[in-house]
């Protein structure tokens, strides 16, 4: 099977509509071909309406939106690679099929270039036609888009390939899954994060020396082309060539590369190894020694060996990390409040579902064992507090201290985090597992936290809030002048009493929510 077969094998196997007639493909084209003119189109009208302004100072814009489909270049040919790699319907196919390793090299070394070049065609190329036609580019810049998108997903590409041929190095094999998704997660994060904080991060593709603008002529050629303006078509056509020159070099190092890597086993890695975590060996061995509960012992093994563990997390700390970097919430008083309080409840939120998402896998099993109801809450609830807790803990505590916050704040604050995650964690888990076994007679978890969560947020969660915003405000007016009215400190006494009943309340719940101690199945 030659590198064309192979491809046309994986279109027809991954394609929805693998037997499409030459008709259909056609209809295709011309519907794809309507859309993007409709879209250039509707960019032209936009732009000739904007001032005389911003269409001269355009060449900046399309600079700007170039350094950002760079970014989300990384990301996207990282994540290509790893559904590529991973999740390929012909994945097991190709250990038995006729085909060589160079075949599979290029054809999804191509495959993921091709993925990249469609994101930046359908973000870049109608805006640079539509400005070419309202007369705020020269034909010079159009004509090059093409090599240099080209180009630049083969770069991209190369990029991503040398990257998960790092990873497989670095572990051997070992857990090469868990290794390749902490990259793509890391990438992800790594766009976003230059996104955010980097205001003017196209300064990077201006900003070099004569050796690393030779080295990455592919990349840094097209900016300073827009800023100048114009060029000739000798010059634009020996620009376009040494373009697509520059990126075919990455393609023998990344070739040479991850052909060593297939001679290692990269393609025919188990999938247990795929799964298997390369730190989970040692991590495995401290569990078993030191960890009694067998089912705080299950949930520890299911946690270091999912690599969604730490990623899921991303896009909270993410999108909480933009709001704060606009607003500052940490600094602004009773703001702190209600930023731990949503804070907290949605890191809870996320760590109760990771952990019962191996419950759900096994639900039959859980279901139809024996086991001590009241001990396998108490030590979820433990372990889902402690988990919450540091990851929520940690974030916000660094937030405080970039900010400034007073010590006394810092350490109320933290003091607030600790209690949202103690009553959250009870409360929440008895109150689903309530709900289960009052809909199945037993611990059958079905996956639904909706209920919950509103249970627990209107019931409890808006409660405290409101306490802990009055705590917040009589403890910040003891810290500036060091002394509180007696009004104020029977409101305090009152308050703080009510956070104690709480508590005691929510510890209570992990008590009295089961009233059988063994699964009900098993009494019958």
């Amino acid at each position: 099977m030659n590198f064309i077969k192979y491809l046309t094998f994986k279109y027809k196997l991954t394609s929805q509509k693998p037997k499409q007639s030459k008709k259909d493909v056609l209809t295709d084209i011309i519907g794809l071909s309507f859309l993007f003119l409709s879209l250039t189109a509707i960019l032209y009208f936009i732009i000739n309406v904007l001032p005389d302004g911003m269409q001269g100072n355009m060449s900046k814009y399309i600079l700007a939106l170039f350094a950002f489909l760079c970014l989300i270049s990384v990301s996207a040919s990282v994540k290509k690679f790893y559904k590529e790699y991973f999740f390929s319907a012909e994945r097991e196919i190709l250990l038995v099929a006729p085909i060589k390793h160079s075949q599979i090299i290029m054809a999804r070394f191509f495959i993921v270039a091709i993925e990249v070049l469609s994101i930046n065609i359908i973000f870049i190329l109608p805006f640079i036609l539509a400005n070419y036609a309202a007369g705020n580019i020269s034909l010079a810049i159009v004509l090059v888009t093409v090599p240099q998108l080209i180009g630049g997903s083969i770069f991209f590409s190369a990029l991503a390939h040398l990257l998960f041929a790092a990873a497989f190095i670095i572990s051997k094999g070992k857990g090469l899954k868990t290794a390749a998704y902490s990259i793509m997660t890391l990438a992800s994060v790594g766009v976003i994060a230059v996104i955010v904080y980097a205001g003017n991060y196209k300064q990077y593709l201006l900003v070099q020396n004569d050796w690393t603008a030779k080295v990455l002529y592919v990349l840094l050629k097209y900016p300073s082309l827009l800023l100048e303006g114009s060029a000739g078509i000798a010059s634009v056509m020996k620009i376009s060539l040494f373009i697509m020159i520059n990126a075919s070099l990455f393609i023998l190092p990344v070739y040479l590369i991850m052909a060593f890597c297939y001679q290692k086993g990269m393609l025919t890695i188990s999938s247990k190894d795929l799964e298997k975590s390369f730190y989970s060996n040692k991590a495995t061995a401290v569990i078993h020694r030191f960890i009694d509960n067998y089912f705080l012992r299950k949930d520890l093994l299911y946690l270091i060996r999912t690599p969604k563990l730490f990623s899921v997390y991303v896009s909270p700390l993410l999108f909480t990390s933009v709001i704060e970097f606009k607003n500052h919430f940490a600094s602004s008083g009773v703001t702190l409040t209600i930023l731990i309080n949503v804070f907290a409840l949605i890191i809870t939120t996320m760590t109760l579902n990771i952990v019962l998402s191996d419950d759900k896998d096994h639900q039959d099993l859980l279901y139809t064992i024996p086991f001590n109801y009241h001990e396998f809450l108490k030590m979820r609830s433990r372990l889902i507090h402690t988990l919450s807790f540091l990851i929520s803990g940690t974030y916000l505590l660094i937030i405080m201290l970039l900010q400034q916050v007073d010590a006394a704040v810092i350490l109320f604050a933290m003091g607030q985090l600790f209690i949202l995650t103690y009553i959250s964690s009870r409360v929440y888990l008895s109150r689903l597992m309530k709900r289960n076994c009052k809909k199945y007679n037993g611990y059958r978890y079905n996956g639904e936290l909706v209920k919950p969560l509103f249970y627990y947020l209107f019931v409890w969660n808006i409660p405290i809030l409101i306490m802990f915003s009055i705590l917040h405000v009589y403890v910040k007016e003891l810290v500036e002048n060091q002394s509180l009215s007696n009004l104020a400190v029977t409101i305090l006494i009152i308050t703080i009493l009510l956070i104690i009943g709480m508590l005691y309340k929510s510890n209570k719940t992990t008590k009295t929510t089961i009233k059988h101690e063994v699964n009900k199945v098993w009494q019958t």
